[in-house]
């Protein structure tokens, strides 16, 4: 009967939890953690991946579809000729002895083509050369988009709009071809169509900016 007491106290013993130190504690929490995060980072790499994946599919939409529809407008359209002619330099950006030494006789010649869609609106692609501020060169291919108005029905159009398009200066980045966007207006009646646009000085130094260009487009038909 002595030996029962010790028997129990055994089982007792037994039934008690083991003790975990705090470094295996530690240690074992830090191992989670590095799984946690490990597993986060997977996740933000796959979404991050995917959401690129996706950026590209669109980007790669757009282009084709901006694509196809300046084809559409080639295959289409009207073909124009375009006659440029004059170069407003705003007096008040530029110095008396700069505005002396500045072409405003822009002559020069281009190519393109129009299309009206179906809202009665103008789209055209072209392709100019003209003489810039500084008697060089510059080429200018582009598109633009013009809201037209027709007031009380009549023949005259006004129009309103933009253009974007790729140019080239030997004055700004040696000739380099930069992008462009601007504004443009028109007015026209039957087949020709005078257009100008404005591009705006870019910093608060003399000789720069304020520049108004214009040119005119004649439809074959």
């Amino acid at each position: 009967m002595p030996l029962a007491p010790h028997r129990a106290s055994r089982r007792r013993r037994s039934s008690s939890p083991p003790t975990v130190s705090f470094a295996t504690f530690a240690a074992t929490r830090r191992t989670r953690a590095a799984r946690l995060l490990a597993a986060g980072l997977l996740v933000a790499g796959a979404c991050t991946t995917s959401s690129r994946a996706g950026v590209l599919r669109d980007s790669e939409s757009w282009l084709a579809g901006v694509g196809h529809h300046l084809q559409t407008i080639y295959d289409q359209g009207q073909p124009d000729i375009f006659l440029t002619g004059y170069t407003w330099h705003d007096p008040h950006t530029y110095s008396a002895a700069k505005l002396a030494t500045l072409n405003s006789h822009a002559w020069g010649f281009g190519y393109g083509k129009h299309l009206v869609d179906a809202d009665g609106n103008d789209e055209m692609i072209y392709a100019m050369m003209f003489s810039d501020s500084h008697r060089n060169a510059e080429p200018v291919v582009g598109y633009a988009k013009q809201w037209d108005w027709h007031p009380d029905h009549g023949p005259l159009v006004l129009g309103a709009g933009y253009t974007a398009g790729v140019t080239s200066r030997a004055d700004i980045f040696n000739n380099i071809p930069f992008p462009l966007v601007l504004p443009l207006v028109s007015v026209g009646i039957g087949r020709v169509r005078l257009y100008g646009t404005f591009i705006p000085r870019v910093t608060s130094k003399l000789n720069n900016g304020n520049v108004a260009f214009f040119f005119a487009r004649i439809a074959f038909r």
